[in-house]
This record gives C-alpha cells, structure tokens and sequence, in this order.
C-alpha cells in the first residue's frame, strides 16, 4: 500500500475516529472473538467514492472497500465483517490514490464494541414497545430475559441498515428495510477465507418500509447498530416489546 503521510493511530478501544490525508491509517489489535462491524462512512464535503483498504493478518490480502460518496453526509455507511474467531488485528488505511479532501469516519461495532463510545449515541433499547429515534452513530443495547419479544424497524427511506449483534458472539443480521435491487453490495467481508456468518433481513410482505422480527431472548446482551446517513437516520425507529 502507497501510503502519503503515513500516520498510525491506535484504535483498540474502536471509537469513533476519522481517516484522511492527515491521519490516514488506525489499527485494532484486540478484536473480540466471534462477530464485528467496521462501519464506514463518506464524510467528505464533495460527491466521490473512497476505497478504504482493509488489512487483517499478513496470509489475507488486503480487501478494497468502496464507500459511497455524497454531499452533506449523507451517504450510507459500508459495513466490513470482520470474524474475531481468526484475527485479532484490523487495519483501516486511507492510500494516496484517493483524492486529496476524502474524510471517514469509522467505528468498530459489535456486542463490546467500541469501548469508548464518545461520539456515539450508546442508549438502553427500552423493553415495553416504546419508539426510538435513530441518531447518526447510534449503537442501542438490551438484555432481554429468555422469553420471546418482537423487535420493529421502520424507515421510509430507501435501504435504511441495521446490523443486530448478539444473542451470542458469532450472532449477526443485518437487516434492510425499503430495499433497492442491490441492497447487500454496502457489505464487505474482511477475510473472504474466513467469512463471519450472517443473515441478511429484507421485507417479506407488501411493507417495505417495515421489519419485525421475533427475538428469543437468553439473559445475553443484544445490540443494535444503523449503518445509515445523518439525515436518513433520523427518520427510522426501533421498539422491542416483550410477547
């Protein structure tokens, strides 16, 4: 990789960091075992696409992300699965061949990450049915008893994502409301070698702009992540509801 500027930041504790010319590489070393998210989005104030290389252990060659551009941020987030089972270690890396002004901002999802949530919104997902608004970078969490609840997703925006971590480490969906006819190409793997196994959700009924899911809780945390733009976040609601 042609790195310009090569500046490495420590990103063990997954926050909320940003890539560009200036702070163009962060490396995890202590990825949880089981399933993680790297979400990705295009920040930049102009309309291009960004390829983020990914880089895992030195046996897997490095997986080229695209993340869709836009203006005003917002362009929904690339998600790269990333199996805790095999590595340890995740570097994101801006190269010189991406325009001068590209700008990312990332995170590492899953149900223990990031451990330092500054800059996102990390809430209690309420178990008594009550609608939740979606922010930008909103991690929500429940730990529901071993009974049945139903979750609901709702957005009138086209291809709003959510990826649902847990009930145990491994577990993931990712799930999609008001799809498009490509609607799991924003989903990368970090290590196609090594894939984390997960289920990708679209509307089976006559509403596109809904989701419910029946979830059987086991006393283990689940969480909540939107992969979504700023604006379009703040359109899409959650509830969880005990049946």
């Amino acid at each position: 990789m042609n790195l310009l500027f090569a500046t490495t930041g420590n990103w063990d504790d997954g926050r909320l960091v940003t890539l560009d010319r200036n702070n163009n590489q962060y490396v995890c070393t202590n990825i949880q075992n089981g399933a993680n998210g790297i979400f990705l989005y295009n920040s930049a104030g102009t309309d291009h696409d960004t390829t983020v290389t990914i880089v895992t252990t030195n046996s897997v060659a490095p997986v080229k992300v695209v993340v869709p551009g836009t203006t005003g941020n917002q362009g929904l987030a690339s998600i790269v699965l990333v199996n805790g089972n095999v590595t340890n270690t995740v570097t994101v890396s801006l190269t010189s061949d991406q325009p001068a002004d590209s700008k990312i901002s990332a995170f590492i999802g899953s149900l223990a990450f990031p451990i330092n949530t500054a800059g996102i919104n990390n809430s209690s997902l309420p178990i008594n049915g009550s609608t939740q608004k979606f922010a930008a970078f909103t991690r929500f969490y429940a730990v529901p008893a071993s009974t049945w609840y139903q979750m609901n997703l709702q957005s009138n925006i086209t291809q709003f994502y959510t990826a649902q971590f847990g009930p145990s480490s491994s577990d993931i969906t990712i799930y999609c409301v008001n799809p498009g006819p490509s609607a799991a190409a924003n989903v990368y793997q970090a290590d196609p070698a090594n894939p984390v196994n997960y289920k990708f959700i679209q509307p089976t009924t006559g509403q596109p702009q809904k989701i419910s899911s029946s979830i059987f809780g086991n006393g283990t945390q689940f969480v909540w992540i939107n992969a979504d733009s700023v604006q379009n976040s703040q359109q899409a609601t959650i509830s969880l509801q005990q049946l």
